[in-house]
């Protein structure tokens, strides 16, 4: 079952549902504090998904990448297994290259809040030199402010 349960969208920022699992956590039963990160990942990832595009589709069609290069969080409450979640995304442009995808992770069940960060990708082309945001991507993510 994909882990996206239910994806809403907020007046602030897109929003998504997640459930943890046991192989999202450590030995103490808290998840492992990279795969917050990978939840904000999950995150972007549907909200192309949410605007009908594939993110890697479109990356492929306008031959470019968009490595990440920056990642900050801090982290309040932990996130126990079995616990379900809300990551908000909210990306904002830095220029015509680069984005930035602040995040919020709540508990699900009481909004309470677990971590803040953010995540900001730079677009490179083959050579992996930074180039301009194509149009298309833009305009997605542009969708979900």
């Amino acid at each position: 079952m994909d882990r996206s349960v239910a994806m809403l969208q907020s007046a602030v920022m897109f929003e998504v549902r997640f459930q943890t699992y046991r192989a999202d956590v450590d030995a103490a039963g808290i998840v492992y504090f990279s795969h917050f990160f990978r939840y904000a990942e999950q995150a972007e990832e549907e909200l192309f998904r949410a605007a009908g595009k594939e993110r890697l589709r479109l990356i492929e069609e306008h031959r470019v990448w968009m490595p990440r290069v920056e990642a900050f969080a801090k982290f309040s409450r932990p996130i126990r297994h079995g616990g379900a979640i809300r990551v908000q995304v909210n990306p904002q442009f830095r220029g015509v290259k680069t984005v930035r995808y602040d995040f919020v992770i709540v508990d699900d069940q009481t909004s309470e809040h677990l971590a803040a960060g953010y995540i900001t990708v730079v677009c490179v082309d083959a050579n992996f030199k930074s180039t301009p945001i194509p149009e298309a991507i833009r305009k997605v993510i542009e969708k979900s402010q």
